[in-house]
């Protein structure tokens, strides 16, 4: 198994270089610490001091064993021999919004980029504007914790499931809430749109998957009865090439209590996974830190990477380029390279710090 790297900086490191640009000092530091599991931490700093060349611009100096290449005023690469690391993206936010006062636990953005939505621990979603952070409309309704939360092809309706056994569906436009779906009976963990949303997927700690018909609030069928919590759905196209047997026209029927399986080698929670159809994998993140990468075709693990022990919360393909991003506390990338395969070496090229 391939141990990543993990670089950390001080979570205020953008107001450090703000407050250098602005002229409220003339000088300051951030910290930035180095890891890679089995070897000894290399903790340093980076001296930002505002460009004597550029106008609106800072210098910045990685010290005690951190090398560090400006790439704009709020990123840049940071290096570390010792550890082996090469060039590692920092990116600091850019722009940050306060939607909630409690902890969000599910987001998601609108097909046309314009509209997010956000729900927090106590039950309640806000549908805002990406480009200000402005709150257009709050959806109440849920009882608990929003676990997830997706919208619909058109951008104008919005899916939500909670702690609370329910998914709502909700209109972004009014807030609306015209159908509830019920059947859980234990929280919803995750959900999935099929197409264009007639029908939807769902989760749940009751060990279940359902599938609903929308219109009628019905379920048209329950995939699978587990023993466990099913934490985590994502739904993709079969590939055309497989040596899994399926029916003539290239399909996998829903209906069927189990297409195919396999099984990950760790005794441990899965709580995340992603498919990625057009390059045919398959990853899943457990809750020691490790994410094993399938090809869908065979059905073969690729690869196991792990970067410590903390639990992998989210996995996202990035369907273009094939990358992976992996949320573990802090969002960071792992590069296709054109190719995940059994030869392949991952490592680490962006991490993004919020």
């Amino acid at each position: 198994m391939t141990t990543l790297i993990s670089v950390t900086v001080q979570s205020d490191w953008v107001e450090v270089i703000s407050d250098v640009l602005r002229g409220t000092v003339a000088s300051e530091s951030f910290w930035v610490s180095c890891y890679r599991k089995g070897s000894a931490s290399v903790h340093g700093s980076v001296q930002v001091k505002k460009s004597l060349v550029e106008s609106h611009s800072v210098e910045l100096t990685g010290k005690d064993g951190i090398v560090v290449e400006k790439i704009t005023n709020y990123s840049f690469y940071v290096s570390c021999e010792k550890l082996a690391i090469m060039k590692t993206i920092i990116k600091g936010t850019k722009a940050t919004f306060k939607t909630h006062n409690s902890a969000i636990k599910s987001m998601d953005i609108s097909p046309g980029g314009g509209l997010f939505v956000t729900g927090d621990n106590e039950g309640l979603l806000k549908v805002g504007d990406t480009s200000d952070g402005s709150v257009r409309r709050e959806l109440k309704g849920h009882v608990a914790d929003i676990t997830t939360c997706r919208f619909f092809p058109s951008g104008q309706v919005v899916l939500s499931g909670a702690s609370d056994f329910q998914l709502r569906i909700w209109s972004a436009l009014d807030g609306s809430n015209p159908v509830t779906l019920k059947g859980h009976n234990k929280g919803v963990t995750d959900s999935a749109i099929i197409d264009r949303g007639r029908n939807v997927l769902s989760s749940a700690r009751d060990g279940t998957v359902r599938l609903w018909e929308c219109g009628s609030a019905s379920i048209i069928r329950t995939i699978g009865n587990y023993t466990c919590a099913v934490n985590k759905i994502s739904l993709g196209l079969f590939p055309s090439e497989s040596i899994i047997e399926r029916k003539p026209d290239n399909e996998i029927d829903s209906r069927e209590e189990e297409a195919f399986t396999t099984k990950s080698y760790r005794n441990v929670p899965l709580h995340s996974c992603a498919y990625s159809p057009k390059h045919n994998l398959v990853a899943v993140g457990s809750a020691e830190g490790v994410i094993e990468v399938f090809d869908i075709r065979n059905i073969k693990d690729l690869f196991a990477i792990q970067r410590n022990d903390s639990t992998i919360y989210d996995l996202v393909f990035i369907e273009e380029t094939g990358d992976l991003l992996i949320g573990q506390g802090r969002w960071f990338c792992i590069p296709n390279s054109d190719r995940f395969d059994e030869q392949y070496f991952p490592s680490v090229t962006r991490i993004y710090r919020f």
